[in-house]
């Protein structure tokens, strides 16, 4: 049985109800949502659990992201729209060539130590983007990435129940992916022990609206010259140890990539553990980033890493977030910011 939902959340939440056109029961055409009645609830419940999560593990002063909450650093970038891109993907951000400042945040999405396998995430925050903004009075363009393909959980009903047993732990934990072998199976298959964050590629695992009826899914790939050896042997930080060597000798790059979605039934909107297959749909380079060289342990860097929140609905509206993780995201990630920094100014 699902706990109560806190009746403030689920009051905030009903000024921005699910819209008909969100609710339909047929097959979906490409691009498009298809929410359960009960989804306002559902994140409602969803927030009311973070919280107490966060608050059992920090019980006095700042509270950490409850998700890649460690993070092991962050880095000054340029972002650029490519030149010569052909009409179908000049749309929204990447509609004209150009230059952006850029902040990127890397972390471990779970664990307090870089000895231990995990998933890694690369969050991108592009500053000063012209054009109508899914968040009134935003002025970025968000992108929040993983280093595995998809997600382990299909939709926001089950990612929350696969919080509750790890929270718990112990037993529930371990009845909970005997219950679940494909949620299982697929979590040991994202973690890993990448030799740096520049080396590795990342993917949006969750689908985004590209102009009218169409929908992509983003990649980030690494196309650095410089790699880094496996560090040996392994310590608590040395992914903070690598990004910080290899940006004080050279800069870094990455393409961002998107990839149309071409049949709904193969590259499912609403099903986050379906991965779109490149043989269907080929990845195809929008822009590149740039990390120039730079001290990621300045005066202030930490703190400013920590402080900084990412939405993917910080986003265009030609590229709004679709399925129900990102409509899920938009309520969870700006109440537990907010959550955060009330926490720490008291």
């Amino acid at each position: 049985m699902r706990d109560a939902p806190d009746p403030n959340i689920l009051g905030q939440l009903q000024e921005n109800p699910l819209t008909p056109s969100m609710i339909s029961t047929g097959v979906p055409p490409l691009a498009e949502n298809t929410a359960s009645p009960d989804e306002s609830a559902l994140v409602a419940e969803f927030i009311a659990f973070l919280k107490d999560a966060s608050t059992k593990r920090e019980p006095s002063g700042p509270v950490h992201r409850f998700n890649q909450g460690r993070h092991s650093g962050c880095v000054r970038a340029e972002f650029t729209v490519l030149d010569h891109l052909p009409a179908e993907l000049r749309v929204g951000l990447f509609a004209t060539p150009g230059t952006y400042q850029a902040w990127i945040r890397f972390a471990n999405a779970s664990s307090r130590s870089d000895r231990e396998k995990d998933v890694r995430g690369m969050s991108i925050q592009i500053s000063a983007v012209p054009g109508q903004n899914l968040t009134p009075g935003s002025t970025t363009q968000d992108f929040v990435l993983n280093s595995h393909p998809v997600m382990v959980v299909a939709n926001p009903g089950d990612f929350l129940q696969l919080l509750k047993a790890m929270e718990r732990g112990g037993f529930h934990r371990i009845l909970y992916l005997l219950s679940h072998p494909r949620t299982a199976r697929r979590g040991l298959a994202a973690r890993g022990h990448p030799t740096s964050h520049l080396d590795i590629p990342y993917w949006s695992t969750t689908p985004y609206r590209f102009g009218e009826r169409r929908a992509v899914k983003y990649a980030v790939k690494p196309c650095s010259s410089i790699t880094t050896a496996a560090a040996i042997p392994l310590t608590d930080h040395y992914l903070r140890d690598v990004l910080r060597a290899h940006l004080e000798r050279s800069e870094a790059c990455f393409d961002f990539m998107v990839q149309f979605q071409t049949d709904d039934r193969t590259m499912p909107i609403e099903d986050a553990t379906v991965e779109w297959k490149e043989h269907e749909s080929p990845f195809r380079a929008v822009a590149r980033i740039r990390i120039p060289m730079q001290n990621i342990e300045e005066p202030g860097r930490m703190r400013r890493c920590e402080d900084v929140a990412f939405n993917p609905w910080n986003s265009l509206l030609e590229h709004e977030p679709l399925g129900g993780l990102n409509r899920a995201r938009r309520e969870i990630y700006r109440a537990m910011a907010e959550f955060r920094h009330q926490r720490e100014a008291d």
